[in-house]
């Protein structure tokens, strides 16, 4: 018997392999399609998982040190607990499951495993939410090729294929917007955008900054904000549920050098502040690139963070959607561009489904 329901395979080492795992998490389940998601750091064992949090330091700390771990990326296998990945599978077989969506290559094996196992026919879809391969797809050049790679951003097209989002909703009119600009490094914090911070306000945009660490708080001008995911949240941790939850957010503000914490609940205050900017200023990663499109926002990009994200970069200036920092820089921080490339984006976005709708919700599945 085979299970109707959907397996995410997603990994907190990244959230880009984890976020876009959500949405799609709470999509389906609005449309009453049974989803589970797994984290791959729970099959880790415990001191390899414990040792992620030092090694995300020192990836924010430096970004040479972490673009340098990012070409020694190599298999996951020496950090699987064994017995852990035999029950995952196990349990995968008692169910019936057959569908999954891997937004990660370190589950290729995994799913190797499962596939000589099940005896039946699978439906299994590799996310590809970069325009190359990332590491983790890199190092198991041998495996993907046997899937349904579902290629988000194929440089031979120029032109987006779907999105990821929780909902459906529309993009804000740009014309709506607090007109504010987003900064972040992503979910490590890492790149050049803590030196865009003070050139930014000196030429009157006034932000919205996710800081990785509460040091970068800087004292309230009353025009700049400071936000985090709250520090005790994890991705691999279940809530009271047992479910995996988005990252919750705090405020963060320091008044004559005391800072304080100001709990904002669910990621929608992260969604809210994405939906409302003007552009949103970072590394070129993937999950930016869903949260641009999804959301019509212009992404001003910084430098990028191994080969993947250069060919993000790449494949999101050429069709239009994006511009790089330097360039925009030398273009006076222009209003008027940013407002155009919105206006591609709104135009690009409409062409294209919701991945959701456009592959799980129809009535017939590929099987691989």
């Amino acid at each position: 018997m085979t299970s109707t329901s959907v397996t995410l395979l997603a990994s907190g080492n990244s959230l880009g392999a984890y976020i876009p795992a959500m949405h799609l998490h709470t999509y389906l389940q609005g449309r009453g399609i049974g989803t589970e998601v797994q984290v791959l750091e729970n099959l880790y064992h415990e001191e390899v998982r414990n040792r992620i949090s030092s090694t995300k330091k020192a990836f924010h700390a430096d970004f040479s040190v972490a673009r340098m771990g990012h070409k020694l990326a190599k298999p996951i296998d020496s950090s699987l607990d064994e017995e852990a990945v035999q029950r995952l599978v196990q349990g995968w077989k008692q169910a019936g499951a057959s569908r999954f969506a891997a937004f990660t290559g370190f589950w290729l094996p995994i799913l190797d495993r499962y596939k000589a196992a099940a005896g039946m026919p699978l439906d299994i879809r590799l996310i590809r939410l970069d325009a190359f391969d990332t590491p983790s797809f890199k190092v198991h050049k041998q495996l993907y090729p046997s899937y349904d790679n579902i290629w988000f951003y194929e440089p031979s097209k120029l032109s987006p294929s779907s999105y990821i989002a929780s909902d459906e909703a529309e993009p804000l009119p740009y014309g709506n917007r607090t007109g504010r600009v987003l900064v972040h490094g992503g979910g490590w914090g890492i790149g050049t955008y803590a030196s865009t911070i003070s050139e930014l306000r000196t030429v009157g945009y006034s932000l919205d900054v996710i800081v990785y660490d509460p040091s970068e708080v800087e004292e309230d001008d009353g025009v700049t904000r400071y936000f985090a995911a709250e520090a005790s949240w994890n991705p691999w941790s279940r809530d009271a549920q047992g479910q995996h939850t988005f990252p919750p957010m705090v405020r963060y503000v320091r008044k004559d050098g005391v800072l304080c914490e100001y709990p904002l609940g669910d990621y929608s205050a992260y969604t809210d502040l994405m939906r409302n900017c003007a552009a949103v200023v970072s590394k070129p990663g993937g999950a930016t690139l869903n949260d641009s499109l999804s959301l019509g926002v212009p992404f001003v990009m910084l430098e990028p963070f191994g080969d993947h994200e250069l060919h993000n970069l790449t494949y999101w200036e050429t069709c239009g959607l994006g511009i790089r920092y330097a360039d925009w820089k030398a273009q006076g921080f222009s209003g008027h561009l940013l407002k155009e490339i919105s206006r591609r984006l709104l135009e690009q976005r409409s062409k294209i489904n919701h991945f959701g709708r456009e592959i799980y919700a129809a009535e017939n599945s590929s099987y691989v």
